[in-house]
């Protein structure tokens, strides 16, 4: 049952689509036969403008990947900050493998990141990892939490995230801990608040998760200050707002008023997935109305089914990306852009449809199907990872000039 302090408007606006195709670069391609490959998880920019990255598999004994691609008069120069290793029982496993999550950045450029598989205890369910003092800083054994898969916040002088199973239901957790490892703190979801967290936590205590709430379909969630999963919100198939939430909610003061984006990947008025806007009623009440900004249209050629959240530029305008879709006929996603337009309506422009082929007429395929969203410098450039594709089949970090 959706909760009654949020209040559902169950429109969509008319939206129109347009094509404007941005100037795509490849930064760097991932081996799909190499020791880092397929990066599920986007990019973070450090203090310096140095971007981050994970890849969550490589051969042999390397069991996933940081990355760091600097910039220089040249070009983008990339290196490999860590290789996580799984090769003898006991002798690594304590640092974890396949990271699948983001990484987070604190106030001193220190980086951090999760990895979904393996570490002690006998559990395999992860670890928490500083890059910068190349330790675990956190182990988890199930019951606190197994699986962390969404990316890792820093915020309040504290590392958030969540993870997909493990907990006392075994339906995921909310973790957060300082960045030495200590003070831990972990909260289980069970159907009723969600269940299977499909995002990280923002800092306002908001997050969603792919299944589970009222209906089954997935929820808006808050954290309250008592430590309490509370559900603001239950997706379900019948509705315009469409259900299976993706992604980080993004959260931004509009006109002075607390506002988050997010999507679902699924459903909506054309089944393909949609974009919705929370626009807080008064001030700190927790009150929220919702509205679906664009529905994707399943199968269309424009994309649709993202598997992300959203990035907004300085004029208000949102980007993000499409698992399916694109004009190229590999079916291998977008990234597109909405823009407020006249009436309340919002404009959607695919600034880039990503083309996977890979034949005489295609020497030189791109990447294909990207499971993160985009991030974007000072000059509005984008960038990202798609989790496919290449030259090499393995992933691509790329920039595109909308």
């Amino acid at each position: 049952m959706r909760t009654k302090a949020l209040l559902l408007c169950a429109f969509l606006l008319a939206s129109a689509i347009t094509l404007l195709a941005g100037t795509y670069k490849q930064l760097n391609a991932f081996d799909f036969d190499g020791y880092a490959n397929t990066p599920f998880a986007g990019l973070v920019f450090d203090q310096a403008g140095n971007l981050y990255g994970v890849a969550a598999y490589g051969l042999d004994y390397t069991d996933g990947t940081i990355f760091e691609l600097s910039p220089s008069p040249s070009g983008w120069i990339y290196q490999t900050r860590f290789e996580f290793v799984h090769a003898y029982p006991g002798e690594y496993d304590d640092l974890g493998s396949e990271p699948v999550g983001g990484l987070a950045i604190d106030e001193e450029n220190n980086v951090y990141a999760t990895n979904s598989q393996n570490g002690g205890h006998g559990s395999g369910c992860g670890t928490i990892f500083s890059l910068s003092t190349v330790t675990v800083i956190h182990i988890f054994s199930g019951a606190d939490g197994c699986d962390p898969e969404s990316n890792l916040t820093h915020f309040n002088g504290r590392l958030w995230g969540t993870t997909k199973t493990g907990g006392l239901q075994g339906q995921g957790t909310v973790f957060s801990l300082d960045t030495t490892g200590g003070s831990f703190q972990s909260v289980s979801f069970f159907g009723a608040t969600g269940r299977h967290p499909s995002s990280g936590i923002n800092a306002w205590g908001y997050g969603v998760t792919y299944d589970g709430g009222g209906v089954g379909k997935g929820n808006i969630y808050r954290l309250d200050p008592e430590q309490r999963l509370i559900n603001k919100h239950s997706f379900g198939p019948k509705w315009t707002a469409g259900y299976a939430p993706v992604g980080d909610l993004l959260a931004v003061y509009v006109g002075g008023v607390r506002t988050m984006y997010g999507t679902t990947s699924a459903g909506g008025a054309h089944g393909g997935g949609t974009v919705y806007r929370l626009t807080e009623i008064e001030p700190n009440s927790d009150r929220w109305n919702l509205t679906v900004l664009f529905a994707f249209s399943q199968g269309g050629p424009k994309g649709w089914a993202p598997r992300a959240g959203l990035a907004m530029d300085v004029g208000g305008n949102l980007y993000g990306t499409t698992f399916h879709g694109g004009n190229t006929g590999s079916d291998c996603g977008t990234v597109f852009k909405l823009s407020p337009a006249k009436w309340g309506a919002w404009t959607r422009t695919v600034v880039h449809s990503f083309d996977g082929r890979f034949d005489a007429d295609h020497p030189e395929p791109q990447g294909c199907h990207p499971t993160s969203g985009v991030v974007l410098d000072s000059a509005g450039n984008l960038y990202g990872t798609t989790s496919e594709g290449g030259p090499s089949m393995g992933g691509v970090v790329y920039q595109i000039t909308p």
